[in-house]
């Protein structure tokens, strides 16, 4: 396998730029593609009286950050699991960054675990899709699906990643972008999502990710 620190890849026709903070970039549309942030999530366990470090909760608005800038696109579409449950106070965290990137238009396709009202999305600018949204031929949605005919889904949720297994057994699990023959998955953005591991078959499209780095496994 081959690592780089990005990756240009061809999906269903078209070519995207993978980086190693999970994310997927789509230059002929200007269009950053992310998916499970579960922004929150650490602040949840907080609240609920698991320690988790509060420095940690930053990681994610950093990174996100950081990719707005490398790319500058015109979108950034979510693709569900933005915030992880109810409103808590990392929302305002958010809510800065969107207003310092307002420039962009922000693209939400609501996942299970976005519960909070719509109209606290509608209060920060943002586009809400409940189930799906389509551009050109893809099909965009929280929940993996089978396709309808001429299209190619794009989806979160499952956390993908590939169980690795070395010289004298040694394993690793490593979260990945997978790409199958008419849908593919990202992998979760956001800190303390854990993954669930996937098996791939011949023809498929593998692209590991470790130390901040990608690795197209064959």
């Amino acid at each position: 396998m081959t690592s780089l620190d990005t990756l240009h890849l061809e999906v269903a026709g078209h070519d995207f730029i993978l980086h190693p903070h999970k994310v997927l970039f789509w230059p002929e549309i200007s269009t950053l593609i992310v998916t499970d942030l579960h922004l929150g999530k650490i602040q949840h366990f907080r609240e609920a009286g698991i320690y988790l470090p509060k420095p940690a909760a930053m990681d994610n608005y950093e990174r996100l950050s950081s990719l707005l800038v490398e790319f500058a696109p015109q979108n950034l579409l979510m693709l569900g699991d933005l915030f992880h449950s109810v409103y808590n106070a990392d929302w305002q965290l958010f809510c800065e960054l969107r207003h310092t990137f307002s420039h962009i238009d922000f693209q939400l396709v609501k996942g299970n675990h976005d519960i909070m009202d719509t109209s606290i999305f509608a209060k920060n600018d943002m586009v809400v899709y409940d189930n799906t949204h389509t551009i050109d031929c893809f099909q965009f949605t929280h929940y993996p699906c089978d396709p309808d005919p001429g299209y190619y889904n794009l989806a979160g949720h499952l956390h993908p990643g590939v169980h690795l297994i070395g010289e004298s057994r040694l394993s690793l699990k490593l979260p990945c972008f997978y790409f199958g023959r008419d849908r593919g998955l990202l992998p979760a953005f956001g800190s303390f999502t854990g993954i669930s591991i996937i098996k791939p078959v011949a023809g498929d499209q593998v692209v590991v990710i470790s130390e901040e780095q990608l690795a197209q496994v064959q």
